[in-house]
Formats: C-alpha cells, structure tokens, sequence
C-alpha cells in the first residue's frame, strides 16, 4: 500500500492559523476472505475478492494556540474511496454476484476537532475526533525529533 500526501498550514497570528490537507492511497495488492451470511433465511459461505482498492482526501482546517502551546483545531474534509469486488459464487438477490462490482464509500464528507498538548521534551499527546457516518476517535502519544 502507498500513500502521498501533502499539508499546508497559514498562520493569521500568533494564535490562529488556517491549514489544508491532501492526501491520496492505493493498495498494490489484491484481497480476499471467505464472507458468510443469510439471505432470504438460506445461509450462505462463499470467497469475496477485493481489487484497486484506493481512495484521496481533503480537508482544511482551523486552529488556535491556547497557553502552555496547546493547540485546538476544527475542520471538514471531503473523502472519497472506490475498489472493485466480487464474489466466488453468485448468490441471487445480492448487490453483486460473480461479476466484478464497484464499491465506494457512503458519504463523501465529514467533520474533525481535536487537540495537540505538548508533553515532555519532543512528546505531544494528540486527541481527535472524526465524523462523517459516525462518530470515531484516536488518542495517540507522538514523538518529533
């Protein structure tokens, strides 16, 4: 899997700043498992094959520096994914069968906030929050040398 990607950040002030992301991944290799499941009350085992899976993303952001260096920040982002899958075998009445099927993401934008608190010597501890279908977060302890 690669992934490139660039940010910019413009600051207004020593406080407040604006800043954008672009970001872009593609899998090289392709994936497969083995699905299960009921449909109209038959169960039913087959193998699933994902292939081209990729996706790009952008965003821009606000942030504000608060004391001790803390940083606040808030933003929306547009994303889209796509990949191409199929089935094993085809099980009639489902959204695709044995021919390939392209998949993509349900919704194309979301929001993000979040903080950055600088810990001991070159350590920030970093808490976001994501929503775009639903709600996630991430807690992580980053070091910068």
């Amino acid at each position: 899997m690669g992934t490139l990607g660039t940010k910019g950040f413009y600051p207004f002030n020593k406080t407040f700043g604006i800043g954008a992301f672009l970001q872009g991944s593609y899998s090289f290799s392709d994936f497969s498992d083995y699905v299960s499941g009921t449909y109209n009350g038959v169960p039913f085992t087959t193998g699933l094959q994902v292939k081209n899976l990729w996706d790009i993303n952008f965003g821009v952001g606000l942030q504000a520096t608060v004391p001790n260096d803390i940083r606040l920040y808030i933003g929306s982002y547009f994303y889209y994914s796509e990949a191409k899958a199929s089935l094993d075998a085809n099980i009639p009445g489902l959204r695709f069968g044995t021919t390939n099927a392209t998949i993509k993401n349900r919704t194309d934008g979301g929001g993000y906030a979040g903080v950055d608190v600088p810990l001991a010597r070159g350590f920030h501890l970093n808490v976001e929050g994501q929503y775009s279908e639903r709600v996630s977060f991430g807690v992580a302890v980053n070091y910068s040398y």
